[in-house]
């Protein structure tokens, strides 16, 4: 009888695990505008969940100037249901620089992207 109840909470593990990575996603996107007579960056970060304060949201965003990191923000909450949105101040930031952006979800997973200031 004792090994058919191990099987079982073992299966039964499994699944919640399953369906606990199945729920967990990575930002869909990230889309990063940079206004250079203000020097400010804007980052969205579409990531939808059904409760931005809860456990589930965007909660790292890692900014990089040219392949140096200048800037980690460690987030408790979502901004909203559908996305994070931060915006940064960036001095001395010049036409051909790149700026990466990392975001990072609580769940799972993770994204970067570029842009290229024009």
């Amino acid at each position: 009888m004792r090994p058919k109840v191990g099987v079982g909470l073992l299966v039964f593990l499994f699944l919640g695990f399953l369906v606990s990575i199945a729920w967990a996603h990575p930002p869909s996107a990230i889309n990063i505008t940079f206004d250079a007579e203000t020097q400010v960056l804007r980052v969205a970060i579409p990531h939808g969940v059904s409760n931005p304060k809860g456990d589930h949201y965007i909660d790292k965003v890692v900014v990089s100037l040219n392949g140096k990191e200048i800037i980690t923000q460690l987030i408790a909450s979502q901004y909203s249901p559908q996305e994070q949105v931060v915006l940064y101040q960036l001095i001395d930031v010049q036409k051909g620089d790149e700026i990466e952006v990392y975001a990072k979800c609580s769940k799972f997973g993770d994204r970067k992207a570029t842009l290229e200031v024009k």
